[in-house]
Parts: C-alpha cells; sequence; structure tokens
C-alpha cells in the first residue's frame, strides 16, 4: 500500500507541473525576446571599424574587441566572444569568452593576450548576446561575415633613399637653395605600406606607398645652404617601423637671377639696363628714370610710371618658365592718386592673357596664378600704403602647386591649388595682358626688378627685403660753443636753452654729456629729424644719479602742435620709463603707453617704429621691454624739432627734467635687435 500511496504522489506531482506549464507564467517565459544581432557598425578591434578581407586591420599589439549589445525587452544582457583562425597545419582553433551582464546597449569588451593569438595570421571574431533566457544571433549571422585583424609585431624592411637632383656624394656640392628635389623611398618585400620622413631638424611626415611595397617619391626643396640629411624609416599595415636610414647631402647657395634690372639708370635714358640676364628693357614714353629709391636701399633711384597706356617696362621676350617654378621681386611705390587694380609684373600668355601677375588688387597686394581654364588662383596681403616702398616677393612652386606672396620680407598670403599656364610672351614691368589687351598701368615708382628660374625661400625673401637704417642725427654732447651742440656729420645741431648745459664733469662718454638741473632747460633740434609717419629709431643714454626722481619728466619726444608723436617719459609713481604715443595731434588725443624698468645709474634707452610690421618697441639697455602694435592714426607727421628733456602737453610743456643725457642718435628706419645692441653703451663707436 505505502508503494501505490508513493506512486500517486508521484503523479500528483506530474499532474500539478503540468498544470503550472498552462499557468501565464509559463506564456511570460515563452514571449522573452533573444537578444538583437549586434550591429557591424558597434564592434571595433581597439577603434578600428569591423572590416575583413583586404581591409582587414593590421595591429602590432594585442588587441580589444569591443561590441555594444542591445536586448529588445531591455534585460540585462552578456556578450560571448568568439575567436577563430587555423594554425599552420590547416587545422581549426578557436577561443572564446562571456562577460558578466550589463545594461542593455552597454559596451562590452575582451582584452586579448599577447599568448592568445598567432602572428600575421588573419583571426577572425565575432560576438553575441545572452540574457539569462536566451542566445541572440551571431554577429556574424545574416551575411554580415565576421570581423578580421592581424597581428604583426615584425618590423618591415629598411627603406632605401635615391634622389635624381641631389645624388648623395660625399664629396660634391649639388645645385641648390630653393631648387626642389625628388627623393625616393623603397623598401624590399611587401610589408612597408607607407614611410615616415623628415629633413634633419623638420618635423616628420607620413607618406602613403601606392600599394603594398611600392616605392614613393616626395619633393623638398632647400631652404638654406650646407649639409642636409634625409632620414626615411619604412611602416608596416600593423604601424611598426623600421630603424631609420639617413642620406646627406650637400646643398650649395641658391642659383643667381635669370634677369635683373636695378631701373637706376640715368634721367632720360630710353631703356634699363640689365643687372642680370642680357635683355635690356624697353621703356615707354610714360617712363621716366632718375626718382629717389627706397631709402636704405643699394637702390639711390628708380623709374617713376605715370600711369598711362605707355607706362610700361619690357625686355620684349619671355623670362619666367612658368610651367616650372619661378620667383620673382620687386620694390614698389605707389603713388596717393593711384587706382586699386595695377601691375608691378606679369608674363604675357599664350592661350590666356597673362600666367602670372604681380601687383594691387583691391586696395591689397596680389599674386595671381592663372592656368586659363579657371579664375586665377589669389594669394592676397598686406594692406597698400601709397607714397610708402614695399618690397614684394611672388614664388610659385610647381611641384606643391602653391603660391606665396612675401611683403616686405614677411610671408603675407598663401594660396594652394595654384597651376601656372605655360606664358611664351613677354615679361612685362608695369602692366598685365588682359582679354581686352594690356591694362593695369602701374603709377607710381618700381627698383630693382629680379626673376628666378626657381623657388626664392622665406630667408632670401628677408633679406631682399632689408632696409638699412640710415641715420639721420648723432650729437655726442662733448661740447655746445655758443649754446649749440653740433651734429657729429654737420647736420642741424641741437640748441641748448637757458639752463641746459654741456659739462664735463663726471662724463658719461667722451668729453662730456648735456646737463639739465630741472630749471627748465633742454635741447632741441630746429625741425624733426625723422619723418614719424615712416619708419625711424631714437636712441639715448640718461643718467639720473643715486636714486630715481620723485616727479615726472620727459626724456625725449617728437611734438606736433597740441601733443607728440612719440615721447619716452619718467614717471615717478611706477618707476618706469613710459613710451606715449598720441592716436592725433589734437588736445584731447588718446594715448597709447608701454612700460619698462628704470634704473638710475644710467641706461640706454631706444624707441623703434617699424613701419613694415606696424609695430613700435622699447628697448633698454639694449634689450626689448615693449613691443606693440601700432594703430595707422598714430603716424601723424611731427612739426617740431627732437626734444630732450621736455614734451609738448595740452596745456604747455612737461615738467623739465633732471638728468645727464648724452649719446643722442636718430635714424630713418627701424634698427634690428642687433643694431640697438651695438649702440646701448655710452663706449659704442659713432661710426657703428
Amino acid at each position: 500500500m505505502a508503494r501505490h500511496a508513493l506512486f500517486r504522489s508521484a503523479l500528483v506531482a506530474v499532474a500539478l507541473s503540468a498544470a503550472l506549464a498552462a499557468t501565464p507564467l509559463t506564456a511570460a517565459a515563452a514571449a522573452n525576446a533573444a537578444p538583437d544581432r549586434p550591429a557591424t557598425a558597434d564592434l571595433t578591434t581597439w577603434s578600428l571599424p569591423c572590416t575583413a578581407g583586404d581591409e582587414r586591420p593590421y595591429v602590432r599589439t594585442a588587441p580589444d574587441l569591443r561590441a555594444v549589445l542591445h536586448d529588445p525587452d531591455g534585460d540585462p544582457v552578456a556578450a560571448q566572444f568568439e575567436l577563430s583562425w587555423q594554425d599552420p597545419s590547416g587545422e581549426p582553433q578557436t577561443r572564446e569568452v562571456t562577460t558578466t551582464s550589463k545594461r542593455s546597449g552597454s559596451e562590452f569588451s575582451w582584452h586579448l593576450k599577447q599568448q592568445d593569438i598567432p602572428e600575421d595570421t588573419p583571426v577572425q571574431w565575432r560576438v553575441r548576446g545572452w540574457d539569462g533566457k536566451a542566445w541572440g544571433p551571431w554577429s556574424s549571422e545574416g551575411g554580415a561575415g565576421p570581423c578580421e585583424f592581424v597581428y604583426d609585431t615584425t618590423s618591415p624592411a629598411l627603406p632605401v633613399i635615391s634622389s635624381p637632383d641631389y645624388p648623395e656624394d660625399p664629396e660634391g656640392w649639388t645645385d641648390g637653395v630653393g631648387r626642389p628635389g625628388r627623393f625616393t623611398f623603397d623598401a624590399p618585400g611587401e610589408e612597408a605600406v607607407k614611410y615616415r620622413w623628415s629633413v634633419y631638424g623638420s618635423s616628420p611626415r607620413l607618406v602613403d606607398a601606392p600599394a603594398p611595397g611600392e616605392p614613393v617619391t616626395v619633393t623638398w626643396t632647400p631652404e638654406r645652404s650646407g649639409v642636409s640629411i634625409v632620414e626615411a624609416q619604412s611602416v608596416s599595415r600593423a604601424g611598426n617601423m623600421s630603424a631609420p636610414v639617413q642620406y646627406t647631402i650637400r646643398v650649395s647657395s641658391g642659383r643667381t637671377p635669370v634677369a635683373s634690372w636695378t631701373l637706376g639708370d640715368a634721367a632720360g635714358a630710353a631703356e634699363a639696363a640689365p643687372a642680370a640676364g642680357t635683355a635690356p628693357a624697353t621703356a615707354g614714353t610714360g617712363v621716366t628714370f632718375g626718382a629717389a629709391g627706397p631709402e636704405g636701399t643699394a637702390y639711390g633711384t628708380a623709374a617713376a610710371l605715370d600711369g598711362t597706356a605707355d607706362a610700361h617696362l619690357t625686355p620684349q621676350t619671355a623670362i619666367a618658365d612658368t610651367a616650372e617654378s619661378f620667383a620673382v621681386a620687386a620694390w614698389a611705390r605707389p603713388e596717393p592718386a593711384a587706382g586699386d587694380d595695377m601691375a608691378v609684373l606679369s608674363q604675357d600668355g599664350g592661350a590666356i592673357p597673362a600666367s602670372f601677375a604681380l601687383g594691387v588688387y583691391d586696395g591689397r597686394w596680389s599674386l595671381a596664378v592663372a592656368d586659363g581654364t579657371a579664375d586665377p588662383v589669389r594669394a592676397t596681403g598686406g594692406a597698400v600704403a601709397t607714397g610708402k616702398w614695399a618690397h614684394l616677393t611672388a614664388v610659385y612652386d610647381a611641384p606643391a602647386q602653391t603660391a606665396r606672396l612675401y611683403v616686405d620680407g614677411r610671408l603675407a598670403a598663401t594660396a594652394e591649388g595654384a597651376t601656372a599656364a605655360p606664358a611664351p610672351g613677354d615679361l612685362q614691368l608695369g602692366r598685365v595682358r588682359t582679354a581686352a589687351g594690356h591694362a593695369g598701368n602701374w603709377h607710381g615708382r618700381l627698383a630693382d626688378v629680379r626673376v628666378w628660374d626657381r623657388v626664392v625661400v622665406a630667408d632670401e625673401a628677408a633679406t631682399l627685403a632689408t632696409r638699412k637704417a640710415q641715420r639721420t642725427g648723432y650729437w655726442m654732447l662733448d661740447e655746445a660753443p655758443g649754446g649749440t651742440s653740433p651734429e657729429y656729420t654737420g647736420g642741424q645741431p641741437l640748441t641748448l636753452s637757458d639752463g641746459a648745459a654741456v659739462t664735463d664733469v663726471d662724463p658719461i662718454s667722451g668729453a662730456g654729456h648735456l646737463e639739465l638741473t630741472g630749471n627748465g632747460g633742454y635741447a632741441a633740434t630746429a625741425t624733426p629729424p625723422v619723418d614719424t609717419t615712416a619708419g625711424y629709431s631714437l636712441a639715448a643714454y640718461v643718467r639720473f644719479g643715486n636714486d630715481l626722481p620723485t616727479r615726472d619728466m620727459s626724456l625725449f619726444s617728437l611734438p606736433g602742435d597740441h601733443t607728440n608723436a612719440v615721447e619716452v617719459r619718467y614717471e615717478a609713481d611706477t618707476g618706469a620709463w613710459e613710451l606715449v604715443l598720441a592716436d592725433a595731434d589734437t588736445p584731447a588725443a588718446t594715448h597709447t603707453v608701454a612700460e619698462a624698468y628704470a634704473n638710475p645709474w644710467g641706461q640706454h634707452v631706444a624707441v623703434v617704429h617699424d613701419d613694415p610690421a606696424d609695430r613700435i618697441r622699447l628697448y633698454t639697455d639694449g634689450m626689448l621691454a615693449a613691443d606693440l602694435p601700432l594703430p595707422d592714426t598714430a603716424t601723424w607727421p611731427a612739426t617740431t624739432g627732437l626734444q630732450l628733456g621736455r614734451a609738448r602737453t595740452a596745456t604747455g610743456w612737461t615738467a623739465p627734467m633732471t638728468a645727464a643725457i648724452d649719446e643722442v642718435r636718430t635714424y630713418t628706419g627701424a634698427l634690428s635687435d642687433e643694431h640697438v645692441a651695438m649702440i646701448r653703451g655710452p663706449w659704442t663707436d659713432p661710426d657703428l
């Protein structure tokens, strides 16, 4: 009977289980949706997208495999990753791992170990989700296919470097600066897919090979003469790099211009004689020679063009080979009444009017390069100041398809995608050929026109634009017969007022110095020794004594009728020198101020107005103390001579100075940092 009772109990349990199977709980379990198939876009090897075949990524470290999984019910989900590959004997190998559960939509990862995966073997991987009740489909299902990668730690072969333009010759020197050179990198085998290269001292660059194992040719233009080292490394698909290989070349100076004209010919000449090349430039009747050239240069005279249709010069032949790299340069001074669009240099084209044009376009300096198929590519930059000289260098780099414009030695604009059409026509000075004929005739002056058959580099452009500051006054202040202290070369003297004297007691330099005792004394020139609307430099040596003064006073100034175009003064509250500029010659002018440390025992103070850079700088003891942008409104003309020991204010003159002053110098043009340092001390040779 007990057995029958136990059997009946089992039957009841089975029946109860069957009954429970028909309850709503069973229906809920049957309604569970498996996790979604992971989307290919949500799978990455490191951060590289899921790809296979020829597009599979190569990695040089064991990667992280990442996937984002979703469950349609919002249930937590775990990820199962699977790796597979064939070993060298052709046997399939598989590895897998299942992660802990996370919220639906989370990222899952498997960090592989180096020992878990083979090298140089395509490895496939896939992933699926588990919500605790059901497995979702593999990411490779539905035609998606698995992800793949190759683990590669092998360095590619060393590259071989060669160049037809700059051969590696331990004895020979190759021409030269500004000439583009081709360099080929070629590594044996199929591993190299790109090359990392640099020229000693420059940042490395990467260049892709056309196909694995194929050579690459790059172009590099030397910017200075001397020994240069080209260095290259081959790079595999995994990013492994070979050891560096060096290629040493010896670069000579750049080729001289193929043609140039100083335009400093005698008044009445009918043509400009060549300074380089053999072709004289015939002048139109709108050209006259003998005008003043750019100050501070070797070109004392220039050609003046009147802007008419006859204002032009031409050698009546093509000079620039515009199918290759070339450069042109000139000093140019537009007249105040000149129009906006004028040409300094151009060359007549064949199928197009002009291949290039350098000049003024919409009030800016501009280099236009044209291939005849579209609008010219323009490198435009640098404001045009009428009545002032500017140096222009225009460069066309054919391999780089780049046009560069330098204004006063500084890069003003670069234009990419420039292609110059062959221009077999005549070089033109002062006009450009258009579809309607020659136009844009220059109104102003031109000097030192040059043409090269190569690129002109930045350092050369800066050197071409150098203008040496010209000294306009040097007062040693060693004597003052009759109340005037002579200028070193016989120029206008400094006149001393009552209360000012040159003394030989404890001289700063030489036999004496100017002594101002605060009783209203000063010294001044009759007229301004520099033009404050253009570049200029002022310098003086000053000594207070043992202590800094306790009141404000002016060291030097160049006044107008109401205020000062420039002033250097001592400010007692701060114990510092102040450089002060007024924006207009009015009683209510706004002033720009910069400060520099002052010491009482003796100090050299200099001001430099760098006109091309639109900057004004204050130096103390030969060191740059302040560097300010110069607003256009701050360059108005001083109308009163140089003042030592006072400056003009809206109500009169400043409080008189108490100090010793010596070695006063003035210059047209901007002194360089080096020149300021050279004249900083009272021991300086006066001829410097």
